[in-house]
């Protein structure tokens, strides 16, 4: 069955101004902040899909700065078959504790640093294992001194994450969004309600009668989740939440 990519963006923290620079989704020109997931149920694909996130960097300040992106963590990969582009360098695959480029980007003042920057997971299309990036974004002076307040984004891959037959869950309701205790369930059919975390560990599994039905979430921690519903026909759709 043909699968269709789910995208979607979420922080843990509030938006706070990094000082000396700004970082944005090139897709919608919405800002990103420290802490920010974006995940993808895709890899391998082109360059004009989703999966090939694409952001620019921009200094705010009123002085010269310089630029690099450290890899902080990798989960169920070595950095291979990964594309990192900043600042006119491309590496096709990026190591743990490791910052590109080697020579931190000078942006001046005001200016924006946004031609081919990418963050693109080059792994087959046929891959199976749920993988994880965190790269750190850090500001420098001319001295190669660190300044600002830095900015982690994670890249998720997780191939179970996909949409397939949206049509046979038009009566499926899941509210509210950002939920501390009780999430709510109104659904026309009886279905498997499986909880992911942001790395694709399946931390909840649960049955949803027919009907209106109240899913106790207090026990989970407070973070972003994706639920796969599932009917007797084995078809699924995802839904996300956030606990707080």
């Amino acid at each position: 069955m043909k699968k269709t990519l789910l995208f979607f963006c979420f922080s843990f923290f509030l938006f706070v101004s990094h000082a000396q620079f700004e970082v944005k989704d090139k897709s919608d020109d919405s800002v990103v902040t420290d802490g920010q997931t974006i995940a993808f149920s895709e890899a391998g694909c082109g360059f004009n899909d989703p999966c090939n996130w694409k952001f620019s960097v921009t200094n705010t300040s009123s002085e010269a700065i310089y630029m690099r992106i450290f890899v902080d963590n990798l989960t169920n990969t070595d950095g291979s078959n990964f594309q990192l582009c900043f600042a006119g360098v491309c590496l096709n695959s990026v190591a743990l504790n490791s910052g590109y480029p080697n020579t931190a980007a000078m942006i001046p003042s005001g200016a924006t640093n946004s031609i081919g920057n990418n963050f693109w997971n080059q792994n087959p299309s046929t891959t199976t294992t749920a993988m994880s990036w965190t790269f750190r974004f850090q500001a420098f002076d001319a001295g190669g001194v660190e300044i600002g307040t830095p900015l982690s984004v994670t890249y998720n891959f997780d191939p179970n994450l996909s949409i397939e037959d949206e049509e046979e869950f038009t009566s499926l309701e899941v509210f509210p969004t950002q939920v501390k205790d009780v999430l709510n369930v109104s659904s026309s059919q009886k279905l498997t309600a499986e909880f992911y975390d942001i790395l694709g560990k399946k931390v909840k599994n649960v049955k949803v009668d027919l009907g209106e039905s109240k899913i106790n979430v207090s026990d989970l921690s407070p973070q972003l989740y994706i639920i796969r519903f599932r009917n007797d026909a084995g078809k699924t759709l995802i839904k996300k939440i956030v606990v707080e």
